[in-house]
This record gives structure tokens, C-alpha cells and sequence, in this order.
């Protein structure tokens, strides 16, 4: 893969994290499943990207996100309580995520989340994994935050 493109840097994906994560709700909000999906992903991508990036500006995980988390060093301010909250919180994005959501309709993405067997809760599976994937987001964003601060 190579380096980041020059105006990807560490600051520049932790900028678009947060920005990401905004309209991630923002979509749930709207009842746009498939793109509320696809953004909170790519906002805790973003988040991961730039602790990774700070170490080493080779990113070549492609969208591995427990890879970036790992490599990026993201787990090693969090205490021992709130680290198994936010590793859960990251699980549960990686589970539901695909950089494939992109190019899904809410038809596809439905397809996708049965073929997980991702059935959460009652009502709505597109509704239901959405904001279980949306607030994981929030949350491993927000704690990225909080990190990136204390840097």
C-alpha cells in the first residue's frame, strides 16, 4: 500500500473521525440504515487510522480494523475497567462492518446482516443493527478522543 497520501495525517483522520461519527447518528437518525452503517464504521476507521499513523505512516491493513487497533496501539491508555467496555464496543463494530456497506442498498445490507445471523433484538434487523453499530461507534470514537488528547 505504501505511505498515507500527504494530506492524510494522523490529525487530518482524527478530525474526520469525529466529523464521521456526527453524521453516522445523523443518518440513524434520518432512518438511512445502510449509510448510518457504513459511516460509523468508517468514523472508528478514521479513529484507528490516525493512532496508527502516528506511529508509522505505512497503513497497510487495508480495513482491518482490530489489525489498526493493534498496530495503532489504540487499547494501551485505557484503563483496566474501560477496556473491555470499549474492546467489546469495537467488536461489535467490526462485526457488523464492511467496507462493502458503501456499495449496499438497505436491501443488500439486510441480506448481509442475516447472512452473519446478526438478528438483534426485537423489531427491525436494519433498524436494530444500525444503532447497535452507530452507538459503538459514538463510544469508540469518543474514548479515541479522549486518547488522542492525553497524547
Amino acid at each position: 500500500m505504501g505511505d498515507a497520501p500527504r494530506e492524510f495525517r494522523a490529525e487530518t483522520y482524527a478530525i474526520a473521525a469525529q466529523e464521521h461519527v456526527t453524521v453516522a447518528v445523523e443518518l440513524y437518525t434520518w432512518q438511512r440504515h445502510a449509510l448510518a452503517h457504513y459511516v460509523g464504521g468508517l468514523a472508528v476507521e478514521c479513529m484507528l487510522r490516525a493512532f496508527k499513523s502516528r506511529l508509522d505512516p505505512i497503513l497497510d491493513e487495508r480495513h482491518d480494523l482490530d489489525r489498526l487497533a493493534r498496530r495503532g496501539r489504540f487499547f494501551d491508555g485505557a484503563s483496566e475497567q474501560r477496556l473491555p467496555v470499549i474492546a467489546a464496543r469495537l467488536g461489535e463494530v467490526v462485526t457488523r462492518w464492511d467496507n462493502g456497506h458503501r456499495y449496499r442498498s438497505e436491501t443488500a445490507l439486510r441480506k448481509f446482516l442475516t447472512s452473519r445471523r446478526l438478528f438483534a433484538g426485537k423489531g427491525d434487523l436494519l433498524t436494530n443493527s444500525s444503532r447497535r453499530i452507530v452507538n459503538a461507534a459514538v463510544e469508540v470514537v469518543t474514548y479515541g478522543v479522549e486518547q488522542w488528547k492525553s497524547l
